[in-house]
């Protein structure tokens, strides 16, 4: 509004000894600055439509961890057996690991021709710091005659989060999470995957995350706090060493059991890290930065020329209350409203001298401020009179 003002004023030339040149200088200063403006505004624009947000990371301390669920693929048959083990040392039977497990097979849902086996960790289960359970201990066996060493590729490892598994999460989460993020799950697929090789030991160590997925709306737009969806992952960090006697194995038939390969999955991390997804800049912090930097457009225009005169009507009065105001006005000054009109014929210097009084104090003056400012004045004149009244007293009283 104050350079809508300003604006106005400059084509009344409410200075009417304003040098041209000054008012040509006004009028281009505020152009100039008008553009900056509105660049700075489409610079807010584009930022807020292509803010592809931030991530905010922090750790929180968990006493428990969820066992990652394993799928294991292999060219040849192959079994599984597992034990829990705990940091005092100890260790579980394979008898109650085994629940856990669904044994290798190869029919209608293995399309690909390969043995698929699982670990399934169900029933909510974890690892333990308050058990101390914090790993499983894993052993491969093949028993398949057509095994060769030359021609072993490797077996395929993936480890999820068993409780944002894309192949056991509820169908409406599933459904919610590709609505969300549509290459989350598929980025799972190969976030975790690793290559167990023959004679192999092999370590694979966890690390939590949850993320938190902003749900965009209008309103978390505009500063409110908005709703997030979690989805939860794995990282892992994978280590593996071979038995330097493999090459004794090679071109030999299996026969038999035969161990392939040990598997160690555990965590040493009790700490899961939320990662939070946030906008960067909203509408309600570029509408503040857009304000701040109109303020300072118009301090640099107030450096250079001044402040400009006093608009003492507002949006309603300007547009909503004018008639009614000018009614009012009207009853107040019947032959004339001091600084607006000429003064009447009829109006005496008396009443031109009341009127002006009254407008002033009903728009330009704190008339409240003025009679506290009369009161102390009062009151300090009475009380430099009592100090020269005493000082007289005592001099009087000395002679």
């Amino acid at each position: 509004m104050e350079a809508l003002y300003e604006t106005k004023d400059l084509f009344l030339r409410y200075k009417k000894t304003e040098p041209v040149f000054l008012v040509a200088a006004r009028g281009i200063t505020i152009l100039i600055l008008l553009a900056v403006l509105g660049g700075y505004f489409a610079i807010l624009t584009i930022f807020l439509a292509t803010d592809g947000g931030v991530i905010k990371s922090s750790l929180q301390p968990s006493p428990t961890i969820p066992i990652p669920d394993l799928e294991l693929v292999f060219n040849y048959h192959f079994n599984i057996s597992c034990v829990f083990r705990y940091s005092d040392g100890s260790e579980s039977t394979a008898e109650e690991c085994s629940p856990y497990i669904l044994q290798p097979s190869c029919n209608n849902f293995t399309s690909d021709d390969r043995w698929h086996g699982y670990f399934t960790a169900i029933d909510g289960l974890m690892f333990n710091q308050t058990a101390k359970r914090y790993a499983m201990y894993f052993t491969i066996n093949i028993d398949d005659p057509r095994y060769v060493r030359d021609n072993d590729k490797g077996m395929m490892i993936k480890a999820f989060d068993s409780e944002f598994n894309p192949i056991t999460v509820p169908l409406s989460v599933n459904k919610s999470a590709n609505e969300i993020d549509g290459e989350f799950f598929q980025s799972l697929d190969d976030l975790n995957l690793h290559v167990i090789g023959f004679q192999q030991m092999n370590w694979m160590f966890i690390n939590r995350h949850i993320r938190k997925k902003e749900i965009s709306n209008f309103w978390s737009l505009l500063g409110i706090p908005p709703q997030h969806f979690e989805e939860s992952y794995i990282t892992t960090k994978y280590e593996a060493v071979t038995n330097p006697g493999t090459a004794a194995f090679a071109n030999q038939p299996i026969t038999g059991q035969q161990l392939y390969a040990n598997l160690f999955v555990g965590t040493m991390n009790w700490f899961q890290t939320i990662e939070t997804e946030g906008k960067s800049l909203r509408i309600m912090d570029s509408l503040g930065l857009l304000a701040g930097f109109y303020g300072l457009l118009i301090g640099i225009y107030i450096l250079l020329f001044g402040f400009p005169p006093v608009h003492p009507w507002g949006l309603c009065q300007g547009f909503f209350l004018r008639r009614r105001l000018k009614k009012e006005l009207r009853r107040q000054y019947p032959k004339s409203i001091p600084l607006l009109e000429r003064p009447s014929i009829d109006e005496t210097l008396n009443e031109r001298i009341n009127y002006l009084e009254q407008f002033v104090k009903q728009f330009f003056c704190d008339v409240g401020f003025m009679e506290d400012w009369k009161h102390e004045n009062e009151l300090n004149d009475l009380v430099d009179n009592a100090v020269d009244n005493a000082e007289t007293i005592g001099k009087f009283a000395k002679r």
